[in-house]
């Protein structure tokens, strides 16, 4: 333990030096990994919304050409 706090996951592989290599790399590789995951799914859920809100504009009648007549 350091300062009363035990060390636990990430913080425990980053004190003993990272992975079993003992220079860092896995570590470092699981962190990018994480990482990549991470913006991945950021960007598909921006995607998703960008579509949902182009459908719902479309839906909503505030899209395309103002329209003439009734309805």
């Amino acid at each position: 333990m350091t300062g009363g706090v035990p060390l636990t996951g990430m913080a425990h592989g980053l004190a003993r030096g990272g992975g079993e290599e003992g220079d860092g790399a896995g570590l470092l590789h699981h962190l990018l990994v994480d990482q990549a995951i991470k913006v991945a799914l950021v960007l598909v859920a921006l995607f998703v919304l960008g579509v949902g809100m182009a459908l719902i504009w479309k839906k909503a009648g505030r899209g395309g050409p103002p329209r003439r007549g009734g309805r």
